[in-house]
């Protein structure tokens, strides 16, 4: 029991040491946060101080700013009103030159465009740059603007006239860029050593031509190389700058029309080419036959290498008979001499005849097959509606070609062919007729 008592009297004894430490500490922690928040009040305190004086300048200032605006919106009031004033005075006095600008800004708008494509704008470089400054300017020009407008119009007019031979750069054929010394005649013709070339305004120099023009208008260049100086020498000159010039390549030659013109004119063409070599040969026969036929008619004995001695001989041979024989073996001659005469004369008339046939049954195809090509792409391509109706009509072309001068040898070879049987007819009767006579001239 005694024991008890001790141990409670020594837990309570150690609870009430741990109660005070406990509010010793508490009391401790306050006096620490009391001295804090004095210091931070303080600090607060002066911040506030600070802030408000911050707020005061500020204000301050506030008011500077709202005087000077006030103060620059009337100044600016007052230049407006001055700004207005001075435009209106200076719209009347540049109304009249106002008109002149806007003109001369066109002009230099219309000369840059010119000059781009202007041949001397090979050598005279540098010109478009100053005329495209001039054309978008805000500002009115000057004097000095002015005066190089004109002085480029007048430039460009002085060398329009002249010839002269420069080193300028050119696009060969085979696409590489070289060095050439070419010759410009005014602004619508330039050639070189290879030939007449063509200004090329994206490049700003000169381009050799796909294919030069015919040798009438080629050989001018060496007629003007040749000339002596100071004398007058026609020239092959472009007026569209280049553009007949380059439609060259697209103009296609007589080769490319006869592809155009495919197996049907082929064909056409063999039976011209034919035709020809047999009018030849025929027109070669018939001029010796009626030569030697008009030998004949001075020789009193027959010669069997032409018809009419053929004819006499077979007179001879049969003139003992009476004159019914006699006519009947002279037109039995005649008559087989005529198909020796009149041979081939036929196949060149039905050569004449199907040839403008042959060429109309191309004509027939190939608008077929262009009609063909319509309904597939359309009509928006004129080009291509132009081609093929161009190709089509070549047969009918080449089939005339054939047929008018193969229906002109006809004539004139028929036309020899009836002169010797007229002979022969006149020459078989005459001998008919002295027979007759001789005969007569008997019995009485």
């Amino acid at each position: 029991m005694r024991v008890l008592f001790l141990l409670f009297t020594w837990v309570f004894l150690l609870y009430a040491s741990s109660l005070e430490n406990l509010l010793l500490n508490v009391q401790n922690a306050a006096s620490n946060q009391i001295k804090t928040d004095k210091v931070r009040e303080e600090i607060f305190k002066k911040d506030l101080q600070a802030a408000k004086k911050e707020l005061e300048t500020i204000r301050t200032e506030l008011a500077l700013q709202k005087q000077r605006t006030k103060e620059l919106k009337a100044t600016f009031e007052i230049q407006k009103e001055r700004s207005i004033e001075l435009n209106k005075k200076l719209q009347e006095r540049s109304m009249g030159l106002k008109d002149l600008f806007a003109v001369a800004q066109q002009e230099a708008r219309d000369l840059s465009s010119m000059l781009q494509g202007s041949m001397t704008s090979a050598r005279l470089v540098g010109r478009s740059a100053f005329l495209d400054t001039f054309a978008v300017v805000h500002t009115m020009p000057s004097i000095d603007d002015l005066t190089g407008l004109w002085q480029i119009y007048l430039e460009e007019i002085v060398a329009s006239g002249k010839v002269e031979s420069m080193d300028v750069k050119k696009i060969t054929l085979g696409g590489e860029e070289e060095t050439s010394h070419v010759t410009r005649a005014g602004i619508f013709t330039a050639f070189d050593t290879d030939g007449f070339v063509i200004f090329d305004e994206t490049f700003q120099g000169f381009v050799a031509l796909a294919r030069q023009p015919e040798s009438k208008f080629y050989d001018s260049i060496s007629d003007f190389n040749s000339a002596q100086k100071g004398s007058v020498v026609p020239m092959t000159i472009d007026p569209s700058r280049g553009v007949l010039f380059s439609m060259l390549k697209e103009r296609a030659t007589v080769s490319q029309r006869i592809e155009q013109a495919g197996v049907i004119g082929y064909v056409i063409l063999t039976l011209g080419v034919l035709s020809f070599l047999f009018a030849l040969g025929k027109g070669v026969v018939l001029f010796v036959a009626d030569k030697r036929v008009q030998m004949q008619l001075h020789k009193e004995t027959a010669d069997v290498n032409n018809p009419l001695g053929r004819i006499l001989s077979s007179f001879e041979k049969y003139q003992k008979n009476d004159v019914a024989t006699i006519q009947s073996k002279l037109e039995s001659a005649v008559l087989g001499e005529i198909p020796n005469i009149n041979s081939g004369l036929a196949m060149l008339k039905l050569i004449a005849a199907v040839a403008p046939l042959l060429g109309l049954l191309g004509t027939v195809t190939g608008m077929i097959e262009t009609f063909q090509s319509i309904t597939l792409f359309g009509t928006g391509d004129p080009k291509l509606m132009a081609g093929g109706i161009s190709q089509a009509l070549m047969t009918t072309v080449l089939g005339l070609v054939v047929a008018i001068p193969v229906l002109f040898l006809h004539n004139i070879l028929q036309a020899k062919s009836r002169r010797i049987i007229t002979v022969l007819t006149q020459q078989s009767s005459a001998l008919v007729a002295r027979t007759l006579e001789m005969n007569q001239e008997r019995i009485s």
